[in-house]
Parts: C-alpha cells; sequence; structure tokens
C-alpha cells in the first residue's frame, strides 16, 4: 500500500517509520528539507 505524510515532526516522522518498517510504501512532505532528507534516507519517497 502506498501512503502519504505531511508533516514529519515527531509524530508524523515515527508513524512513517513504523509504517516504512511494516513495508508500507510512503511519499512523504515537510517544510524542512532536513526531515525530507532524513526520511528518504530511510526509504521513504520526498
Amino acid at each position: 500500500m502506498q501512503l502519504g505524510m505531511i508533516g514529519l515532526g515527531r509524530m508524523g516522522g515515527n508513524i512513517v517509520r513504523r509504517l516504512l518498517r511494516a513495508g508500507h510504501d510512503c511519499v512523504v512532505f515537510d517544510l524542512d528539507p532536513a526531515a525530507r532528507e532524513a526520511l528518504a534516507a530511510e526509504g521513504a519517497q520526498p
């Protein structure tokens, strides 16, 4: 399943990490480029 998350702060970032570990594809967005890049390094699509 492909999911999208807007807002990668404490809660959003951790939700995406759990979804990635469960095998889901995640497309992410945040105004902070560092937050996007950190999750992209873990497998999310920015």
